[in-house]
């Protein structure tokens, strides 16, 4: 019951010159003139190179030394830029006239569909005939009853409507505002994204034991337990939990936030985004930064199939607006991990949610391997009471 398919980029900073001589009136219409000099050079050669923070920048105005230089900034993605990867790469996009960025690839190459049935279940993403710009990116081959008990679940809950509730009548939650609810009588949590994600999804988890478990009887029942064997297999795994679960909803998203899912686990751990309802005509909805940061390029969500990202892998929700067509995207996802004593602090840091126990390294490792092991058949997911 498979479903068959028929060098990372510098954030160099120009360096604001460090002395200017002010000492009498005739210098200053010199210093202005070559201040300005100076600025239209480098934005005219190096700008479309560079990536630009101007977060604590007084530029030289008038000749008038600035009193800060540029800072220089890692050659490693960091969020906390101002002028951040995803915007660099959203300029792009919308700037290509002159054919200045050439050299930046981005979504130039056809995506490689590659599943077959039971023969691939987990294959590595990749454009273009075998390109794989992000390493720990993959696609997992879903069991078809998945879907149907994921979306059963979510109606009969009252996820569906609440989401509707939210990013489609509205209004949605404040940025970066959460707040415990209820379903079915169950404790959940509901999250918007802080302000720089630029949309209104909503992150929603179980906030208990109880509802994690009632979740995860839903993924036993739709056939989970054979991705957790493959994914074990795949990458020669000890053992796995799904230790993290949640539901993700957006109706619009102006601009996509790089961002990581997991990092340094020792490609013992993955989010798997599956999804729930997508809506028809839509272009990609995941946007993927390469390993080295020098290109991008976007995933269309399928049916029956997750997207599954590991390790360090940069990626962002896509740039979409659904809100004209009154419809919204619904996706379940799930973490889940080969849990040890050496990754279990960096997978506590990837947690966004109430449950599991946010700083609780026991919590995880009391549950590693609980439902799949290489060497006990009896580690499953756990089945539902009515079965």
């Amino acid at each position: 019951g498979f479903w068959d398919d028929n060098k990372r980029t510098t954030f160099d900073h120009i360096h604001a010159p460090s002395s200017i001589d002010q000492s009498s009136d005739m210098g200053r219409p010199a210093a202005f003139l070559f201040s300005s000099v100076v600025v239209v050079a480098a934005s005219t050669v190096l700008l479309p190179h560079v990536v630009w923070s101007f977060a604590s920048v007084v530029p030289p105005i008038c000749g008038c030394r600035s009193p800060l230089p540029f800072p220089s900034s890692p050659r490693r993605f960091l969020p906390r830029l101002q002028y951040t990867v995803s915007d660099y790469l959203n300029n792009l996009h919308n700037t290509d006239d002159d054919n200045t960025f050439d050299n930046v690839l981005i979504d130039s190459d056809a995506f490689d569909k590659q599943l077959d049935g039971d023969n691939d279940i987990i294959t590595p993403m990749s454009w273009g005939g075998g390109n794989r710009i992000s390493k720990n990116m993959y696609r997992v081959a879903l069991p078809s009853t998945l879907l149907q008990e994921l979306r059963t679940y979510a109606n009969e809950m009252g996820i569906t409507d609440f989401y509707r509730s939210l990013v489609i009548d509205g209004p949605p939650y404040n940025p970066g505002q959460e707040k415990s609810v209820s379903f079915q009588e169950q404790n959940w949590m509901v999250h918007r994204p802080k302000s720089h994600w630029k949309s209104n999804m909503h992150w929603l988890s179980p906030a208990d034991e109880t509802a994690h478990d009632d979740y995860l009887t839903i993924l036993s029942a739709g056939g989970f337990d054979k991705v957790l064997e493959s994914i074990g297999a795949y990458f020669n795994l000890d053992g796995l939990s799904a230790y993290h679960l949640s539901f993700i909803g957006v109706s619009q998203c102006e601009r996509g936030f790089i961002h990581t899912d997991v990092n340094d686990s020792g490609v013992m751990a993955f989010n798997l985004i599956i999804p729930l309802m997508l809506v028809e005509g839509e272009s990609p909805e995941l946007e993927i930064l390469s390993d080295d940061e020098t290109m991008t390029r976007f995933y269309q969500y399928e049916y029956n199939v997750a997207s599954m990202i590991g390790d360090d892998a940069l990626h962002a929700t896509a740039s979409c607006d659904y809100m004209s067509k009154g419809e919204m995207r619904i996706c379940a996802t799930v973490y889940v991990g080969d849990i040890t004593t050496t990754n279990v602090r960096n997978l506590l840091m990837s947690l966004t949610q109430a449950y599991p126990p946010v700083g609780n390294a026991k919590h995880l490792l009391d549950r590693a391997g609980d439902h799949w092991s290489k060497t006990d058949v009896s580690k499953r997911l756990p089945v539902p009471v009515n079965n």
